[in-house]
């Protein structure tokens, strides 16, 4: 028994180390599956994005080498797929000398997406190109140019913005001035007509035989008048008596017929003068009354204007831009004291006030004079009838000849006396330029006439262009049906840079345009901006037209060669100008750039003519000369452009600015907009024939893998099914999913 029982217990040993080694077993063992499970897992992450990156590197080699761009080539996206996956696994298996990790492929997908035609997609792929390039590049060729004119410039813009504003108030105004003072001149010529029946002191006349015209001439006959009528009754009244016949040749009747018919048309005359003259003068003072409160309402928005002229915004982004060290360009000191002078156009309050004292003093003066006639009118009656006082004529007549004459003195005869004409010699002192500056205005507006002449021999150039049109019509279709993917509607409405007739308007919307590119640096100095970036993408990898094929088109007309039907209007030598203004016309967009140009050396030359005039005194007329210079000078530049290919920026500022370098400066301008981009995106279809709309650019994959499990893979099951494990578990093997995205 005891035997047995010593060998029982030796047994139990072996039992427990039996069951512990079996447990450490099984412990190792899920240990090892768990092992080979992460593995797998790591192994399948590896071989999806390995194979992803495959699948993006079939890019299409044209879009790369022509404008930088990854698409997607032709090649079947799922070949890759398998092919990579296939290949990567064969070797694992041939490298591995003992495979704890057998992968086994269950099942591969890959999707692929995000054209290359979209909005958001393209932007992105250009921005990475050009992040880093287009600052560098548009600080040097750009910035470190137009740098050192900030100053002139904002001052020019400044000047030409106030002055031209002004010029339109004053010219609105002295036309009023002129209405009101006419009118005040026209009122009294009626008064001057109606002065001249009585007439005034010291220009009567006696009566004659046939009969009289004024009122001194009725009173110079009115004794003797009344004398033939005391006769022609007695005459009367003795043949009554008498019984006998009228000795007719002892009458007066005749001649009391003639007094009495000329004194008849005497007062008519006079009385219709006088309602006419009062008629007149109520009409025009009244209106005078409303004039002088619009030219003070228009002299007190002139002033207005002067007081804000240095509160202007646009100035802002001149002084940022001109911030720091540059190369010193004179202007500013010379450009903006101009604007102090201003002032000179304005209407002194005392010349205002001593027309409003005009006007209220010929009221008065209307007044007295018509009442003083409408007295001497009040005896027409008694006059014709003898019963008038002799003495109460005289005094009438004489009354209203001293009204006449106050009202005369100062209204309408010459003399220092003349309210009228002391005026109109102080507005006559400072409008003594007007003329000069009129004439000056039409020789610039002839000017403008002649850059539109030369705008217009470009547009001419449609029939020789025409050969390009069907060119033209394709890549319109490329442009709509790009613009159709993004849903972004048909809103390009393309616009001419038409030349406006007006100097002003012309300086003015010149001066806005370098308002707005300094206003667009300013803002890239804070931060770069895709707008830049695209900008200098389009300047780096289009083609713009050559200017120089222009040369006989613009040369005058002994001078031409007669081969300006030799310009190549081809989309391809005009890329740039196209996604720039959009025309789907051969000559277009040539001719839209053109009058950019034109516009913005209008304003540089401006700014030139302003130091050139400055000496001129009256600022109207400095800007006028300012423009005229202007014109003359940019229609000298884009001739010049077309025979060299470049310009020099300013005769202040000797630096070199290229046909390229004003397309990049109006592309920054435009700023960006999804009708640019459609027109990009046609452009890229049109040369490359790789339809951009339908090309990719972003991958994804999804393996799934698998490998047997070596032990328990019922335990292994179950903890797949509380969510521990991150594949799955079927029968003994297990799955790993993995999916992976890319794109370029």
């Amino acid at each position: 028994m005891k035997r047995w029982r010593n060998h029982s217990e030796a047994g139990s040993v072996s039992v427990f180390l039996i069951m512990i080694f079996a447990a450490v077993f099984a412990f190792v063992a899920i240990f090892i599956d768990f092992a080979r499970m992460s593995a797998l897992q790591a192994k399948t992450e590896l071989l999806v994005r390995s194979a992803s990156r495959s699948v993006l590197s079939a890019y299409d080699p044209i879009l790369l080498e022509r404008y930088g761009l990854f698409a997607f080539g032709e090649t079947d996206e799922n070949y890759l797929m398998s092919k990579v996956l296939s290949d990567q696994l064969n070797y694992m298996r041939r490298s591995d000398s003992f495979p704890i990790v057998d992968v086994r492929l269950d099942e591969s997908t890959v999707e692929l997406g995000r054209q290359l035609g979209n909005y958001e997609v393209f932007e992105q792929q250009i921005r990475e190109q050009m992040k880093y390039r287009a600052p560098i590049d548009f600080s040097i060729d750009i910035i470190n140019r137009f740098k050192p004119m900030s100053e002139a410039m904002k001052e020019a813009s400044n000047t030409v913005d106030l002055l031209g504003k002004l010029q339109k108030l004053y010219d609105r105004r002295e036309a009023k001035l002129d209405e009101l003072l006419n009118g005040q001149a026209t009122a009294a010529q009626s008064a001057a007509q109606l002065a001249a029946l009585l007439p005034r002191t010291g220009s009567g006349s006696g009566s004659s035989q046939s009969g009289f015209s004024t009122a001194e001439q009725l009173v110079s006959g009115y004794s003797n008048y009344v004398s033939m009528i005391e006769a022609e009754r007695a005459r009367r009244e003795a043949a009554e008596h008498s019984g006998g016949e009228q000795d007719e040749d002892d009458s007066y009747a005749l001649e009391i017929s003639r007094y009495q018919q000329s004194a008849s048309l005497l007062f008519s005359e006079m009385n219709d003068r006088n309602n006419a003259a009062k008629q007149l003068h109520n009409v025009v003072l009244s209106k005078a009354k409303e004039l002088l409160q619009e030219i003070r309402s228009l002299n007190a928005e002139m002033l207005l204007l002067i007081e804000k002229a240095e509160q202007r915004p646009e100035q802002e982004a001149y002084n940022k831009v001109g911030s720091g060290e540059s190369l010193p360009v004179s202007g500013k000191e010379e450009i903006a004291p101009l604007r102090a002078q201003s002032r000179k156009l304005l209407l002194s309050e005392s010349l205002l006030n001593d027309i409003s004292t005009g006007i209220e003093a010929q009221t008065e003066r209307v007044i007295s004079f018509s009442g003083a006639v409408s007295a001497f009118l009040s005896m027409e009656g008694s006059v014709l009838s003898a019963s008038a006082s002799e003495s109460a004529l005289h005094s009438t007549v004489d009354q209203a000849r001293k009204e006449a004459d106050k009202y005369l003195t100062e209204f309408a005869d010459a003399g220092s006396g003349n309210r009228l004409q002391r005026i109109k010699a102080i507005i006559e002192e400072y409008r003594g330029s007007d003329q000069e500056r009129k004439e000056t205005e039409k020789k610039a507006e002839d000017k403008l006439d002649e850059a539109k002449g030369l705008l217009g021999r470009i547009d001419n150039l449609k029939e020789k262009s025409q050969q390009h049109q069907k060119q033209f019509d394709l890549l319109e279709s490329f442009y709509k049906a790009n613009k159709d993917m993004n849903q972004a509607g048909d809103s390009d409405n393309p616009r001419k840079n038409s030349i406006k007739s007006d100097p002003y308007e012309a300086g003015g919307a010149a001066m806005g345009g370098m308002d707005s590119f300094y206003g667009g640096i300013a803002a890239l100095m804070d931060s770069m901006s895709d707008n830049l970036f695209q900008a200098e993408y389009i300047t780096g990898y289009f083609n713009h037209f050559d200017l120089k094929q222009l040369q006989d088109t613009m040369a005058s007309s002994g001078e031409r060669s007669g081969a300006s039907g030799a310009a190549d209007f081809s989309v391809e030598s005009q890329e740039i100008e196209y996604i720039l203004y959009g025309f789907y016309s051969p000559q277009g967009n040539i001719a839209a750039a053109y009058g950019e140009i034109f516009a913005m050396r209008l304003a540089i030359r401006t700014m030139e003519g302003l130091l050139k005039n400055s000496k001129n005194g009256n600022p109207l007329l400095i800007v006028a000369g300012a423009l005229l210079y202007g014109v003359e000078h940019a229609i000298k530049d884009m001739i010049s452009l077309t025979k060299d290919g470049y310009l020099e920026l300013s005769d202040y500022l000797k630096v070199k600015l290229t046909y390229r370098d004003h397309l990049r400066i109006f592309l920054m301008l435009h700023g960006p907009g999804k009708s640019r981009l459609s027109r990009m995106l046609a452009v890229i279809r049109l040369n490359t024939g790789v339809p951009v709309d339908e090309r990719e650019t972003y991958v994804s994959a999804k393996l799934t893998t698998a490998i047997p499990l070596w032990f328990l893979p019922g335990i292994a099951g179950l903890m797949g099914n509380t969510g521990i494990l991150k594949g799955k578990v079927e029968g003994t093997r297990y799955y790993a999913e993995k999916q992976a995205d890319f794109s370029y």
